[in-house]
């Protein structure tokens, strides 16, 4: 293996990235604005429980936006196999580790440029599987499927041959749906799962993106605990080992 080999890639996130900041932007400058003329900039002879009333509203304003701006935190965008060098392989007959190599954005508010860092596969630990184990069909059902697959397939082309002119429309009601679900992603946090790398919590896009062998190999590589509490303390405690 002389070039890296990519197990997994995080899709393309600009509506999830534009979703989250722009919230936390609303909310931070609505808390900031609040701040200014309801708090610090009162007229005299109110109450003095009207600052104090909107400085909570302005505390949850900013605590609101602080969460939205971690949205895109932590987030990983790939995992790769490192080739190990040939100088070594000639010079070292021993069994060879495998190291990955993992692409992160930083634990910060702030959109820094990604880190990247490379670990053990003992040190992963993925609290769902990236794949299900599919369902074993048997020849026949096999066979069916296949022949329903083909003939969905060919009433969906005879369906838009036949109405060429409302194409454009179902075109870009299918991106618009694509960008919606990604701000929706930005504003709930949805289709991540939890990952542990040297006893950090990350977080893996589990909708979209590419996964060598439907991700199959990335479970076979690392190790899979579906309690977070005991998957970062199995993380920290390899990390301490390696």
């Amino acid at each position: 293996m002389s070039r890296p080999t990519m197990l997994y890639e995080a899709a393309p996130q600009t509506g999830f990235l534009v979703s989250s900041y722009g919230a936390a932007f609303f909310c931070l400058g609505s808390a900031g604005i609040n701040s200014w003329f309801n708090v610090f900039n009162l007229p005299p002879g109110l109450s003095p429980w009207v600052p104090v009333g909107f400085g909570v509203i302005s505390f949850v304003f900013a605590a609101i936006g602080t969460l939205f701006a971690l949205r895109p935190s932590s987030i990983i965008r790939s995992i790769k196999v490192l080739p190990y060098p040939t100088s070594q392989q000639a010079s070292d007959p021993s069994p060879r580790r495998v190291m990955l190599e993992v692409i992160a954005r930083r634990i910060s508010p702030i959109p820094l440029p990604p880190k990247r860092f490379q670990v053990e596969p003992e040190n992963i630990v993925l609290v769902n599987r990236m794949q299900h184990r599919p369902v074993v069909l048997s020849r026949e059902q096999m066979t069916a499927k296949k022949l329903e697959d083909a003939e969905r397939r060919k009433q969906e082309r005879e369906y838009e041959m036949n109405h060429l002119m409302t194409a454009p429309f179902r075109d870009a009601g299918r991106a618009s749906s694509t960008l919606l679900g990604n701000i929706r992603r930005g504003l709930t946090g949805e289709g991540f799962a939890p990952v542990f790398i040297n006893g950090v919590r990350y977080k893996l896009d589990i909708e979209g993106g590419y996964a060598l062998e439907n991700g199959q190999v990335l479970d076979r590589l690392v190790k899979i605990q579906p309690d977070q509490q005991l998957a970062r303390i199995q993380s920290e405690s390899q990390s301490m080992k390696s």
